[in-house]
């Protein structure tokens, strides 16, 4: 038999094919929890939202309610109860600041930047000691395609590799990032300063700018590195 509530611990939502409640119970009115849910409600809100229609039942926690199967009391406007079936499901939600990894350097030098990672979702997320994203020319899409516009004749064959060889030289190889303070498992509430390192490759072009992505579990933070001289404001050690 289905869950009767399922989703993350803000959106529980009544999924059961019929609801199997009597109209003469009338409107489900209050929801007890066990002990394990209650400590997540949300006083400044109702944990039950509840209307004439039984289906549009919702139960809503707070962001770090545990997954997990459990079972609730409904209680409806004739005082009645009835036992109802929980599942609430895993959920990873990580807030980064600042949400852009921004760093500055010459072609070749080492570069070191802190950031702050609260785990806002209701998992663990493993903050691993090596980090790596790879970078691409901030003016490479347009720099390809102006030296493909500029060329004569409709060779597409040689177009096409004209293209190809744009990209290729506006690809900025791999950053790789070293967490010196605060790799390990973070759980669910918690907060932790990190403190990462690497060096930019010898190869990056002075002057340019460079983008990428950086992964912490699921999420995802742009990573934007400016190289002698740009414009960029970034951090060095």
């Amino acid at each position: 038999m289905p869950p009767s509530f399922l989703g993350p611990p803000g959106r529980l939502r009544w999924v059961a094919e019929s609801t199997g409640i009597d109209d003469s119970l009338g409107a489900p009115c209050a929801v007890h929890l066990p002990a394990d849910l209650a400590a997540h409600a949300d006083p400044r809100r109702p944990t039950l939202r509840s209307g004439r229609d039984p289906s549009r039942m919702r139960i809503r926690l707070g962001r770090q309610a545990p997954a997990g199967s459990y079972t609730v009391g409904i209680e409806f406007n004739d005082g009645q109860m009835r036992q109802m079936a929980v599942e609430v499901q895993p959920r990873q939600r990580l807030r980064v600041l600042p949400g852009t990894l921004r760093l500055a350097g010459e072609a070749g030098a080492i570069v070191m930047a802190r950031l702050v990672l609260d785990n806002c979702g209701n998992q663990d997320v493993q903050i691993e000691e090596s980090l790596v994203s790879g970078l691409f020319d901030n003016g490479g899409i347009e720099a390809t395609l102006a030296a493909m516009y500029r060329q004569s004749g409709d060779d597409l064959n040689r177009i096409v590799g004209v293209g190809f060889a744009h990209l290729r030289d506006a690809h900025g190889g791999l950053l790789k990032l070293h967490v010196r303070e605060g790799a390990g498992r973070l759980a669910p509430g918690q907060r932790r300063a990190l403190r990462v390192e690497g060096r930019l490759s010898s190869t990056l072009k002075p002057g340019h700018g460079y983008h990428g992505t950086l992964a912490f579990g699921s999420h995802r933070i742009a990573v934007q590195v400016s190289v002698d001289g740009s414009t960029s404001q970034g951090v060095k050690p």
